[in-house]
């Protein structure tokens, strides 16, 4: 199963000029990761200067333009971002120097700097952060003739591409190009050992997408031979009359092929997606960002802004007939639903029952693991250590946790706590480790571990989402808080409890799996069979894999909880009973988007923060072996909702709900249920095409020559072994059956999958090296893992 996904219809929100700007900004303040701007002396400032901030291995262009007056103006210009004409303001020219700050970037975006001559040059910093940088001065014709237009065969760097003919705009991510050429427009990925990736645009009449699909791939690749794996139909997004979608094989595993095509009037518009898997797994947030920005002209978006939203309690009858409804399309056993509004606590309900099988129903005081959400409660008590001065944003990490470190000496010195919560660092997801080591991991294990994790991209390039780094953030609070190194674990529940659990009122709300069980009003975690395609109850000690990363959604925690927890968030850091528990200014702060996700979504310090139809929404979702969530909020709505589940991989389950509310709330034509029906829909064939792929066994002969003992340095040690005629994968923690995928003509398995436990569906593969010597790989492409045999 290839990591990338199928991209999803593209989204037409109604976007405005000054929305994407404000979004390129963003993708600013993340690509510097806290940067800072410039230094320079008075002399003669007025005029247009050039040149480039020295990021260290990533200079970054700018052009800026300083207009003498009472007071000073300008504005700069950021190729690299598709930034034009920001504001520049204050700027201030005198005898020492010149000083000025890019308007409505999070950081405080400055240059300080003195003109010598035709050069201006100093220091630029942003929150915290600080690059040296040099101008020099250009007459206005060189300025203008510097910046690239799109043409045919022209290339167009960052930004936004805009159709010729006007049909259609897509985004062009840093380090990206665009180019026209002979009947179809490519964006392309930056180039490195790990591959290329590219998307071409096709725009054909007509109003067959297969149809069209197969032109576009003759016309942008004649020699490329590929084979079908997979196509489906999803329901399309408003405006657009019909959406295909094809997933190919070639000669090549290696390689990702797909094809987007959507159908408006009498013209098909056609996405092809190349890519090497190694190049996507390192940037494959890029590879959304261009997907999902992809706008057809003629489609007409909405926008909500101006919209005076409907009070939630007027639309719960509603509500709650669609989640009974999509909880029993899902199949998920247990469900529990708080709407925050206004300040007050509007509905909290349980469904189902807290085991499949059992009679206890969910109640809004049954505990659930919340995952990843509560990497939005660990961001706020960083926000409140900040407020006190414990800790800042931008204090190195080093200075809180001395044995914290990274590959790279230099940047170990100067990560940041702000650093830690962006999912901006270019460190990606390990999860696996803490599938194979979670016995043996502490926090202070997972902190010393980061000095081995790879850097799949550079600060700001790329989206990258970190468990590990999250922790380490959770564990620097707790450093800042007194604990000492030894204890960060207990030290960060103590420090939760002390300024945000106990304030805010979340009693039932821990890391305390032992008190959860002893408390006895919890669900149980349940995973989704393949052989029945019903979720069954897993043994709870699985779990186990997410304390050691406890700040980044180890947290239990009720609908009765959650909801205080979103009164709190929505009233910016007051508490339900008037206590400040955090300052506006510091929660705010968290909100800033720091590097993009996709075309209307990027990430702040632990929050996901979008743009809705033209409303700011911020929202988190959680996963763990068992249970899924998913909180939304919209400021200007002052409405919450949080929806908790005793299932896991139910995340397309919880957050259609909140969405469904959203949908309500501004009376929107529902695309929810249309989208869930399709979800349940791709569910059901792909468990059957698992049934229809897995084989019962291992073969006993090439059973006995793969079982033994197997070491990985970042995984650790595993056995294969043969139990009742079935090769048996033990990872110490767990254990799984081996089995076979389908065979080729040969009768040989075309690859190898766990089966049963908590892992089912991870790929393993058996490679023969010299002398016969047998290698176990786990993964695919740069993320995998290769074990050598023990002899």
């Amino acid at each position: 199963m290839h990591p990338a996904t199928t991209p999803a219809p593209p989204r037409r929100s109604g976007r405005s000029r000054r929305t994407l700007l404000s979004a390129a900004l963003a993708l600013l303040a993340a690509l510097l990761l806290t940067p800072a701007l410039a230094q320079a002396a008075g002399g003669d400032a007025a005029g247009t200067w050039v040149g480039a901030i020295e990021i260290p291995g990533a200079p970054l262009g700018v052009q800026v333009t300083l207009a003498e007056g009472e007071p000073w103006t300008g504005t700069i210009d950021i190729p690299a971002q598709g930034a034009v004409g920001i504001p520049l303001e204050p700027v201030s020219v005198d005898a020492a120097g010149v000083t000025f700050v890019i308007a409505g970037v999070p950081g405080q975006a400055t240059f300080q700097g003195a003109v010598d001559g035709d050069t201006l040059s100093g220091s630029f910093t942003q929150a915290g952060q600080a690059f040296p940088f040099t101008l020099e001065r250009a007459e206005a014709s060189d300025a203008a003739s510097a910046a690239p237009t799109p043409g045919p065969d022209v290339e167009a760097s960052a930004g936004e591409h805009a159709d010729p003919q006007g049909r259609f705009t897509i985004a062009v991510p840093t380090g990206w190009s665009a180019s026209e050429r002979d009947g179809y427009l490519r964006v392309e990925g930056p180039e490195g050992p790990e591959g290329r990736m590219h998307v071409d645009v096709v725009v054909s009449p007509g109003s067959d997408p297969e149809a069209a699909v197969a032109e576009a791939w003759a016309l942008t690749a004649p020699d490329l031979e590929l084979e079908e794996a997979q196509r489906f139909e999803p329901p399309s997004s408003p405006g657009v009359d019909r959406t295909f979608v094809a997933t190919y094989e070639s000669a090549d595993p290696d390689q990702v092929f797909q094809a987007l095509a959507q159908v408006v009037g009498d013209e098909t518009y056609t996405l092809l997606i190349y890519g090497d898997l190694a190049m996507l797994q390192r940037r494959g947030a890029q590879l959304d960002i261009v997907a999902t920005s992809f706008t057809i002209t003629a489609v007409e978006g909405s926008d909500l802004s101006q919209v005076e939203p409907r009070s939630a309690e007027s639309v719960l009858g509603e509500l709650r007939d669609y989640l009974t409804w999509a909880m029993d399309a899902y199949g998920v056993p247990g469900v529990s639903l708080a709407v925050v509004q206004g300040g007050e606590v509007v509905h909290v309900e349980g469904f189902g029952v807290t085991q499949a099988g059992g009679s206890e129903p969910v109640t809004p005081d049954t505990q659930m693991m919340i995952g990843s959400v509560g990497k939005t409660i660990t961001s706020m008590l960083v926000a409140s250590l900040v407020d006190d001065g414990a800790l800042g944003w931008d204090t190195p990490v080093v200075d809180l946790l001395p044995r914290f470190a990274v590959a790279d000496e230099e940047l170990t010195q100067r990560i940041t706590v702000r650093d830690l919560l962006c999912a901006c660092s270019g460190v990606p997801r390990r999860d696996l480790e803490l599938a194979f080591n979670y016995d043996e991991l502490t926090a202070e294990r997972v902190v010393e571990s980061l000095r081995g994790f790879e850097f799949f991209t550079g600060f700001g390039e790329a989206f990258q989402y970190s468990n590990q780094l999250v922790a380490t953030a959770g564990y620097a609070a707790a450093a800042a808080a007194g604990a000492p190194y030894g204890e960060l674990f207990e030290g960060y529940e103590s420090v939760l409890e002390e300024r945000l659990l106990g304030p805010i009122g979340m009693a039932a709300t821990t890391l305390d799996e032992e008190a959860v069980v002893r408390r006895g009003q919890h669900g149980s975690p349940h995973q989704l069979d393949i052989e029945s395609g019903e979720y069954r109850p897993i043994d709870l000690a699985y779990e186990g894999l997410v304390y050691p990363v406890g700040p980044a959604g180890a947290h239990w925690s009720t609908a009765n909880d959650m909801a205080r927890y979103l009164i709190t968030v929505l009233s910016l850091g007051v508490a339900p009973d008037g206590a400040r528990v955090v300052s506006e200014e510091n929660l705010l702060v968290t909100w800033e988007p720091q590097v993009a996700v996709s075309a209307t979504d990027s990430y702040g310090l632990g929050w996901i923060v979008s743009d809705y139809h033209g409303l700011p929404m911020l929202s988190h979702s959680g996963s763990t072996l068992g249970f899924s969530s998913d909180m939304v909020f919209l400021p200007d709505a002052d409405l919450g909702v949080i929806v908790l589940a005793n299932a896991q991989a139910a995340n397309a389950f919880t957050s259609s709900v909140a969405l469904r509310l959203v949908e309500l709330v501004y009376d929107q034509p529902s695309s929810v249920q249309a989208q869930t029906e399709f979800q349940v829909q791709q569910i059901a064939q792909a468990l059957t095409e698992a049934r229809q792929q897995l084989q019962d066994r291992v073969p006993l002969a090439a059973a006995l020559r793969y079982y033994g003992a197997y070491t990985n340095p970042a995984l650790g040690d595993v056995s294969l072994r043969i139990e009742d005629g079935q090769l048996v994968f033990d990872a110490g923690e767990w254990r799984a059956q081996v089995r076979p995928t389908a065979t080729d003509a040969d009768g040989e398995a075309s690859g190898f999958v766990t089966y049963g436990g908590p892992y089912t569906g991870l790929s393993l593969r058996f490679e023969e090296g010299e002398a016969g010597a047998t290698t176990l790989v786990i993964g695919n492409g740069i993320v995998s893992y290769a074990f050598e045999r023990v002899r």
